[in-house]
């Protein structure tokens, strides 16, 4: 009943804390006071963002986009200047960094301005960077410290800086992201939904 409790207040203070947002999907949740001031956001169905010890920020005025299922945890920030697409069942952990630019140059330079882009499924660890330009594919495992400054192909698990591929990643039939656990995995009610769908006469 508490844990009910707990949800509902958390999805009513989304409401209030995303007011901004260009377009929220349904069941959104907001654990704290993160600052979400980005100026061309949306998000999907279930996005979940926590702001508690490190404080939380999405900003910019470039295009961010996330899908359904999104989380972000304390002290993550994410700007865009460009643009930032994010995939479903995305997981920031922990003070990640993400930035489509590095504002400003260097020796004599201009800066360096590029979209990233996020795949599927993909978890980023804790205080993980990701730098302009970069695509990482889907259902990857960014490692805790990882500065990503290249492009990294799907079911893949990265470490280190820069980050390189450690090793590929196999998954069960079905599974659609790289965190898993054992309450909260959408992945077999995803499966069914999609099981009905195409039973479905036509």
């Amino acid at each position: 009943m508490h844990w009910y409790a707990a949800e509902y207040r958390m999805r009513a203070w989304a409401k209030w804390s995303l007011r901004r947002v260009r377009a929220v999907g349904p069941k959104a949740v907001v654990l704290g006071h993160p600052d979400v001031d980005a100026t061309d956001l949306e998000v999907g169905e279930s996005f979940k963002i926590w702001s508690g010890h490190r404080k939380t920020v999405i900003s910019g005025g470039g295009r961010i986009r996330m899908g359904d299922r999104v989380f972000v945890n304390c002290g993550t920030t994410i700007i865009a200047v460009q643009e930032i697409v994010v995939g479903d069942d995305v997981a920031f952990a922990n003070e990640v960094f993400v930035m489509d630019s590095n504002s400003h140059g260097v020796e004599g330079k201009p800066h360096v301005q590029s979209p990233v882009r996020i795949g599927d499924g993909t978890w980023l660890g804790n205080r993980a960077m990701v730098l302009p330009g970069v695509t990482i594919g889907r259902r990857v495992v960014v490692a805790a410290g990882a500065v990503v400054t290249r492009d990294v192909p799907d079911d893949s698990l990265v470490a280190g800086n820069p980050a390189r591929v450690v090793r590929s990643l196999t998954y069960p039939a079905g599974c659609r992201r790289a965190w898993h656990d054992e309450w909260g995995c959408p992945c077999p009610k995803l499966l069914a939904a999609e099981a009905d769908l195409a039973a479905e006469p036509a």
